[in-house]
């Protein structure tokens, strides 16, 4: 059952010139964008700075205004605000931001940066509003006096743990986690990628999670989505695209995955810099005259890349065989 259906999405930014500031021209940072999140599952969104993966998770939550498409939650278009106030959508739908620092008050405690959320929607009396709050911090493994200090007064990993607790406070049925642990060192990275699965086992929560770094994702995520320029290039199961990628970009995102065995460091490097060239060479393959990338094109159940067509049908003859044979 799906939680959330995106359809045909498109987020565009104006760009205003002239004397009287018109609107002369239009940036796609999403351009046109389909998918479904299914209820219980961690869905990646993948790609480079600026590919618009965080305006897409803006925009589920509702902090970007979208141009054109829908968003769908219990069948319902909560692109138009009377359906969000009639689902609640707000109470279920919540955010865990990149910027731990940024996204917490600093002229609030933690008690009440946790507890806004339980004000807004859920109206507890003193005592039971410091009792949720308790129990959502011991979740995230934080000590009881916490509740008094300030944002400044943690540590990254744990203003993140304090995102996170508030984002569940509320049993949102969905968050977004927009790149919830690129700022963070790897062993804290671990802390709170661990938390944030032990909350979903616990709770039954979805995430739409967010990153560039394919290797968190693989830990993280069942279907991954990766996306350049405004638009999705390849969808997949966590199998189909680190094990049989067919676009050049997913290629080239897999190829830049550090590798630890510095024994063969010689091989990764000449690996990496010929799927670098042959990415360069090929770019006009898999993108139009304008840059952008072609529609998406099933070439399994599972598993969508855009193709020129033709390119496309190749691929899928390729993958039946593959299949055949396995």
């Amino acid at each position: 059952m799906n939680i959330i259906e995106i359809k045909n999405l498109k987020v565009h930014y104006p760009i205003r010139s002239g004397f009287w500031n018109r609107i002369t021209d239009e940036v796609p940072a999403v351009d046109g964008i389909s998918f479904n999140i299914r209820a219980g599952e961690t869905y990646g969104l993948v790609g480079e700075s600026g590919s618009g993966k965080s305006t897409t998770g803006k925009s589920v939550v509702g902090l970007e205004k979208v141009t054109s498409g829908s968003i769908l939650y219990k069948g319902k278009d909560i692109t138009k605000k009377e359906n969000r106030r009639r689902l609640d959508y707000n109470r279920d739908v919540q955010m865990i931001f990149q910027d731990s620092l940024s996204s917490l008050n600093p002229r609030k405690r933690i008690e009440d940066i946790i507890a806004e959320p339980l004000r807004n929607f859920e109206h507890l009396s003193k005592e039971d509003e410091k009792l949720r709050v308790l129990q959502l911090l011991d979740i995230v493994g934080l000590d009881a006096d916490a509740l008094y200090k300030y944002p400044h007064q943690f540590s990254g990993g744990q203003r993140q743990r304090i995102g996170v607790a508030r984002a569940v406070a509320t049993h949102p049925k969905l968050i977004v986690a927009d790149e919830p642990v690129s700022a963070l060192d790897l062993s804290v990275q671990a802390q709170v990628l661990n938390f944030m699965k032990r909350i979903q086992r616990d709770f039954g929560i979805s995430y739409l999670f967010i990153s560039h770094d394919l290797g968190v994702v693989r830990h993280m995520c069942q279907n991954i989505a990766i996306m350049n320029r405004g638009r999705l290039v390849e969808i997949g199961t966590r199998d189909d695209i680190y094990n049989h990628p067919l676009h050049i970009y997913t290629k080239r995102l897999l190829a830049a995955i550090p590798e630890t065995n510095v024994d063969q460091r010689a091989a990764h490097r000449a690996s990496r810099l010929a799927v670098e060239q042959v990415y360069q060479d090929e770019q006009a393959t898999y993108y139009d005259h304008d840059g952008k990338a072609f529609p998406l094109v099933a070439v399994s159940p599972t598993h969508s890349v855009a193709l020129p067509e033709k390119l496309a049908q190749q691929l899928a003859q390729a993958e039946t065989k593959r299949e055949a044979q396995a």
